[in-house]
């Protein structure tokens, strides 16, 4: 009896591949915003705006070259390359869905009018071929009229959906863009109000270094409106910074934080050098390159130094950036050599001339081959794909055409169905040892569906052929069953081991001596970690109980509270890690302790300025006091959760 179900993926069908890239982000400019001050004559002047914002870009680093570029443009996307054509119209229906559902809309241009490429490819040769059956059984072109498609239909659907979504989303972000321009045109009306202000001048700087940093954190604005908002800007910064020329101690105070905000800029460029995603570091220097124009200047003494420095970490990042894509290129240029092998190769199994079934049972075995380690192969240079894809495809067409003709010509129906399963159970025999089982699975099913389609074949060869494709079938299915007992055992196993942990813990009985227990403790929970997972409808209960314990436990150590407030965190780190989606949780958690972070170290700064106000009092003792304490536990607070941020960087790194 034929029994266990998969698909069958026609040994002919060979679908042209997809290669959409989408294009580097271009490099944005950096201009230096150094001063060149006269100390001779400072009242004259503090610096002179226009030899400040000459363009630098060839002076921090070179920029890949248009050539190499041109070659580089496909690369952004080849770690997540997907061949949609492989997929059937209902597979790229189920894509389209899984993507609009874990996406964001503003990632998804690319992908899916690639998706949408590739179902109306399919469902233009469907309707192709249905046309042909129609005339081939005598039926009139002329009459012919094409039945609804509700698969299409439903694709219709989605994009309509999809369309919507994005639409909205574009409204969404104009209407930001006009508040950001809005805010902005505050920011300068504020800033030319400054210089009339008659309080002292050192909150006069402060308030516009507020409303720096507010420019700096609001949003774009309509691109129409840039250029002549930010010539605004700059102009009104020069009227202010011309206004502060006759007051040397503004001059040095501004001059003091600039330097130090490059100096922090400096160090988070240098950072960049060592990070192993070159895009990435490449994408943010531009942003540290952008917030560098908007730093004020720095003393004539500074300036070079401070200058330099920028200027060798951004250098070294460009070659980084280029030697990547170089590496790249090389890298597509060995795929184009690889793929031009299978070509010959597969134009050799096609060149031959073959009379027996059994040769084109070996030719379509080797040409099988040859698509699976074509497959494997990654992207070429987008010069030579399309045309190094066509020559492949071409032999392959040309291949299983001869093949398909031979059987029309020379076997009867029964030859020919027993050829058919005969391909069939090379599909599932190729795929009887594969572990990718949900995959796989499906595969089987649509080959069973495929089995039951095909017709008769010759009694001598009926059982023989159907216990070749049985015994793939089962194999396979045997493989599966007997993989889910093990893991399933495994879980169980894993949660009888988890409860007895907690049950030592729990009875764990504490000595005098602290750090051993603290040890004992970390060993409790390294073996929680150890155990590895239990069956789901158990996890999170046995998680809660398992959290309970250790709380309880580390709260009856004799440790600080500094101490005890790092164990808790790296436990409950812990935690977050054997959860689902663990790795954004952790950059959350990340910025969470940032913003407190922030927060704590502003009002640090806060409590410091009102510190140094009351000490001149001799009434307020109590008040100084009070102060002193906060800034002491502020201080404290502070060093913990950097501590925090260090060893989730860690984590996040590894």
């Amino acid at each position: 009896m034929e029994q266990n179900e998969l698909e069958q993926n026609s040994m002919g069908d060979f679908s042209t591949e997809n290669n959409s890239i989408e294009p580097n982000t271009e490099s944005k400019s950096l201009e230096n915003n150094e001063t060149e001050e006269t100390s001779k004559n400072f009242t004259s002047r503090i610096f002179d705006l226009q030899s400040e914002n000459k363009a630098s870009i060839d002076v921090v680093g070179s920029i890949p070259s248009d050539n190499i570029k041109n070659e580089i443009q496909n690369i952004d996307n080849e770690d997540n390359y997907i061949d949609y054509s492989s997929l059937t119209k209902l597979e790229l229906i189920q894509k389209f869905k899984q993507i609009l559902s874990e996406k964001k809309i503003t990632y998804l241009r690319n992908e899916i009018e690639n998706i949408k490429v590739n179902f109306y490819k399919k469902n233009k040769a469907e309707n192709e071929e249905l046309r042909k059956k129609f005339i081939e059984k005598g039926g009139d072109l002329e009459k012919y009229i094409q039945e609804p498609d509700k698969v299409e239909e439903e694709f219709k659907q989605l994009y309509k959906d999809y369309r919507e979504r994005r639409n909205e989303l574009t409204k969404t972000i104009e209407e930001q863009k006009i508040a950001n321009y809005k805010i902005k045109q505050e920011i300068i009306a504020s800033i030319k109000e400054l210089i009339n202000k008659p309080e002292l001048l050192q909150h006069t700087i402060e308030d516009f270094h507020n409303l720096q940093d507010k420019w700096r954190t609001t949003g774009i604005v309509p691109q129409n409106e840039m250029k002549t908002l930010y010539d605004s800007y700059h102009f009104t910064v020069q009227e202010f910074y011309n206004w502060l020329k006759l007051n040397k101690e503004a001059r040095e105070i501004d001059f003091r934080r600039n330097l130090d905000s490059k100096i922090e800029l400096c160090e988070k460029v240098e950072s960049l050098i060592i990070e192993k995603d070159i895009r990435k570091a490449f994408g943010e220097l531009q942003i540290l390159h952008e917030r560098w124009r908007e730093i004020g200047p720095v003393s004539t003494d500074k300036k070079d130094e401070i200058w330099q420095r920028l200027h060798e970490a951004t250098t070294q990042i460009h070659k980084n950036h280029q030697e990547y894509y170089l590496k790249k290129k090389e890298e597509f240029e060995g795929n184009l050599n690889a793929k031009t092998i299978l070509c010959e190769k597969a134009e050799e199994i096609s060149s031959k001339v073959y009379n027996r079934y059994k040769e084109w049972e070996n030719g379509t075995n080797d040409f099988i081959e040859l698509q699976q380690v074509w497959k494997t192969i990654g992207m070429v240079p987008r010069s030579e794909n399309t045309k190094i894809f066509k020559r492949f495809k071409d032999a392959s067409d040309s291949f299983f055409a001869a093949k398909k003709e031979f059987y029309k010509l020379i076997m009867e129906e029964e030859n020919n169905n027993l050829q058919i399963k005969t391909d069939i159970c090379l599909k599932a025999e190729s795929l009887k040892d594969s572990n990718d089982w949900k995959k796989t699975t499906n595969e089987f099913i649509q080959l069973q569906k495929e089995w039951r389609r095909i017709g008769p074949v010759s009694r001598k060869f009926s059982d023989k052929i159907w216990n070749r494709f049985r015994v793939a079938c089962n194999e396979f299915f045997e493989n599966k069953n007997k993989h889910f007992s093990t893991i399933d055992g495994l879980l169980d196993e894993n949660l009888k081991k988890k409860e007895q942990l907690i049950e030592n813990i729990n009875n764990y009985t504490y000595t005098e001596n602290c750090e051993e227990d603290l040890n004992n403790l970390k060993q409790f929970q390294k073996e929680w970690v150890e155990i590895g997972l239990v069956p789901e409808n158990k996890r999170s209960i046995i998680q809660e109980k398992y959290k309970k314990t250790i709380n309880n436990a580390f709260n009856s150590l004799k440790v600080d509270d500094k101490k005890k407030e790092n164990i808790k965190f790296k436990m409950h780190i812990e935690n977050i890690m054997q959860q689902q989606d663990s790795h954004d949780k952790l950059y959350f958690e990340r910025e969470t302790l940032t913003k407190r972070l922030n927060q704590i170290e502003t009002e640090l700064k806060t409590l410091e300025n009102n510190i140094g106000f009351f000490s001149k009092s001799k009434k307020s003792e109590s008040l100084l006091k009070d102060f002193t304490l906060k800034i002491e536990d502020s201080k404290k607070e502070s060093s913990i959760i950097k501590e925090h941020i260090k060893y989730l960087d860690n984590i996040i790194k590894n």
